[in-house]
């Protein structure tokens, strides 16, 4: 899977760091409203980047050691 998105970001380099600015903006604002409003619901949001940028990272290591540009 991290092969697949590796040759992904690197043929569409816009709509990948289109999804890190997602993936940043969910940690952001997640941070944000738990402060604000208290409520364990929005931890929830915290989740997402810990599952999604171990997977980035995996996707990178591959594009480093595999993919010669």
């Amino acid at each position: 899977m991290d092969r697949y998105y590796a040759r992904f970001s690197s043929n569409h380099p816009w709509m990948h760091l289109s999804f890190l600015a997602i993936v940043a903006a969910i940690f952001c604002i997640s941070c944000y409203q738990l402060l604000v409003n208290e409520e364990l619901i929005f931890a929830v949001g915290l989740a997402i980047p810990v599952v999604t940028i171990p997977f980035f990272a995996m996707a990178a290591n591959y594009k480093r050691k595999y993919m010669h540009d």
